[in-house]
C-alpha cells in the first residue's frame, strides 16, 4: 500500500476499506468507502456505508459510539511521538474522541474540542434501533486544533500516520474492517504500529 497523499482543497478519489483482518471470527464486510482532503486549518472526511443493519443509539457526545454502526479515523500527528487521536462517529453524527498512546490510557477530549468538530449525517439526528438503510453518509470537518495536545494550527506540509476503520460491536452481525491491515490475534484498532504514513500537501 502506497503512502496516502492528502491534497489541499481537492477531495481524493473514493478509497475502500478492504481489510478483514479477523475473517475467521468476523467474516462480514460491509461496503465502506471514504475520501479525504484538507483546507489548511481543517481536515475533511466523507464516509459512505452500505451494511445489512445500521444502528445509532448513542445520542450524546463522548458516548461509546463504537457499539453502534461506527466509522473511525485515527491520527498520529508526529510519527516519532507515540500519542495519537481516535475519532469515532455513529450514523447520526455523535462523536467520541481521545488522545492516547494505547487502548488503556485515554485522555478524553474536552467538550469544547468535541463541539468544534462538525458532522453532517444523512441519517438525521434522531437515535434509532438497528434497521436496514440503503446507505448512510457522513461529511466531517475536523479543525487542526482538535488535536488538542499537538499544538498544530495547520495540516499543510505535514507528515503524519493514520488508519481508518468501520466497526459495529453491538450489531446483530459484529464486524471489524480497516484501511491498513492489522496483524493481531483479535480485533484491536489501538495499534499505532500498524498506522501508515500520510503526507499533507
Amino acid at each position: 500500500m502506497q503512502k496516502l497523499r492528502i491534497m489541499k482543497g481537492k477531495p481524493s478519489g473514493w478509497i475502500t476499506l478492504d481489510c478483514v483482518n479477523w475473517e475467521e471470527d468476523f467474516p462480514y464486510k460491509p461496503e465502506v468507502r471514504f475520501r479525504i482532503w484538507h483546507e489548511g486549518t481543517t481536515l475533511r472526511l466523507q464516509y459512505a456505508v452500505r451494511e445489512q443493519g445500521t444502528r445509532a443509539l448513542q445520542s450524546e457526545l463522548g458516548q461509546p459510539v463504537y457499539e453502534d454502526s461506527c466509522v473511525e479515523c485515527f491520527i498520529q500527528p508526529d510519527p516519532s511521538d507515540p500519542h495519537y487521536y481516535n475519532f469515532e462517529f455513529n450514523p447520526i453524527g455523535m462523536i467520541a474522541m481521545a488522545c492516547r498512546t494505547g487502548r488503556n490510557d485515554p485522555q478524553d477530549a474536552p467538550g469544547q474540542v468535541l463541539g468544534s468538530i462538525t458532522v453532517k449525517a444523512s441519517a438525521g439526528s434522531v437515535p434509532f434501533e438497528e434497521k436496514a438503510l440503503d446507505e448512510w453518509t457522513l461529511d466531517i470537518t475536523i479543525p487542526a486544533t482538535a488535536l488538542f495536545n499537538a499544538g498544530i494550527g495547520d495540516f499543510s506540509g505535514r507528515l503524519m500516520k493514520m488508519n481508518f476503520f468501520k466497526c459495529g460491536d453491538g450489531l446483530k452481525v459484529p464486524h471489524f474492517i480497516t484501511w491498513a491491515p492489522i496483524d493481531t490475534p483479535r480485533p484491536d484498532y489501538h495499534r499505532p504500529e500498524f498506522f501508515l504514513p500520510v503526507e499533507f500537501e
